[in-house]
């Protein structure tokens, strides 16, 4: 059985690299704006373009990731047909609102404990399931500040700053969140494998 998720993955992580770089760009250029406006100034016009390509990139991004996790849970359903989300529960659990607050700990912390059950994986598991809080509250929190910034007639300047640097931070996360999962699901389709065949060896 070939995994169907390693391909959309890696180009996945290609473009939280991106995101990553134009983000940090980004945290860059709006420091100058709030603390040296006199150099933003003469960066502006980057600023203008890394902004636009960044929108551009994170609309790609989006789609690329619904497209990864639903072909995820596919693997997944495959390599246990009992295991408890669907594919398109997986996706249920991120667009719809209000749900998405449930959904997105669901998916993590439901794929972390199934890591956990197989020994080569354990470790990742344990490391998947520790770094979910930090994802979480970090994801609530951009989401509050950033809708809090957005509804503002005088926005904070330095919120703003703190804006780009938690959205940064959440993007390095999750890419290593996706690196993790990327990893565990080829080692567990190989136990699984290696279990069957012993299976067949010990009944034959």
């Amino acid at each position: 059985m070939n995994l169907t998720n390693q391909a959309t993955g890696n180009v996945l992580k290609i473009f939280l690299i991106i995101g990553m770089i134009l983000g940090g760009i980004l945290a860059l250029t709006n420091f100058f704006y709030a603390y040296l406006y006199e150099v933003y100034l003469l960066i502006s016009w980057v600023d203008w373009a890394v902004s636009i390509s960044n929108s551009v990139i994170w609309f790609i991004t989006c789609i690329i990731y619904l497209i990864w996790i639903y072909k995820v849970h596919t693997d997944l359903r495959l390599l246990n047909p009992d295991y408890p989300i669907t594919p398109l529960g997986s996706i249920a659990r991120i667009i719809i609102p209000f749900y998405n607050l449930y959904g997105l700990w669901n998916i993590f912390s439901t794929m972390s404990r199934y890591f956990e059950e197989h020994n080569k994986t354990f470790n990742i598991g344990n490391r998947l399931g520790l770094i979910i809080p930090f994802y979480y509250i970090l994801f609530l929190g951009t989401e509050i500040l950033n809708r809090s910034i957005v509804a503002s007639e005088v926005p904070n300047i330095h919120l703003f700053v703190i804006s780009f640097i938690l959205d940064l931070i959440l993007v390095v996360i999750f890419y290593f969140m996706v690196k993790d999962i990327l990893k565990a699901l080829p080692i567990i389709q190989s136990e699984l494998t290696e279990k069957n065949r012993n299976n067949q060896s010990i009944n034959s």
